[in-house]
């Protein structure tokens, strides 16, 4: 076998060979070395195909944005409440949609009540359970919108 070429990316040898082993081309891929070797006869053919296949070779210098971005995020994961980019969720700082919250979860957990209620395999330990849940919710998110007022009011 014959060195046919050798490559600057790892993933470029592995698309040309994953490429050359559909056209049933016989030749080995050595990825410690990043290069493509071959018989002899079908030196020319692969070389052909590499050409074809217009293998881009380049470095590619990542914007600076993204990576100062990346640090800042990098940095900031686990920091609770830290938003990088943009801005923070509305329901984080606006509470004054809780209130159709609190409604709207209780409306829903109340029709999947009724639905357990009609279910073929019906349990009263499941039901209590759900309707301690929902309840909780609801009123956690009535407290937290009536308390907003209340600090808004003064």
């Amino acid at each position: 076998m014959i060195l046919i070429k050798t490559f600057k990316f790892e993933s470029n040898l592995e698309y040309v060979s994953s490429y050359l082993k559909e056209m049933h081309i016989p030749h080995f891929a050595d990825f410690k070395n990043n290069s493509l070797l071959s018989e002899e006869k079908t030196k020319d053919q692969i070389l052909k195909i590499i050409a074809d296949l217009q293998i881009d070779e380049n470095d590619v210098e990542p914007e600076e944005a993204l990576i100062e971005g990346y640090k800042e995020w990098n940095e900031n994961m686990y920091n609770p409440g830290y938003y990088t980019g943009g801005k923070s969720p509305s329901f984080n700082s606006d509470k004054n949609n809780y209130l159709t919250y609190a409604i709207l979860t209780f409306i829903s957990g109340l029709a999947c009540l009724v639905e357990e209620i009609n279910s073929k395999n019906f349990s009263k330990t499941a039901f209590w359970v759900f309707a301690l849940i929902i309840s909780l919710i609801s009123f956690s998110l009535l407290y937290q919108y009536l308390k907003y007022k209340k600090r808004n009011s003064k």
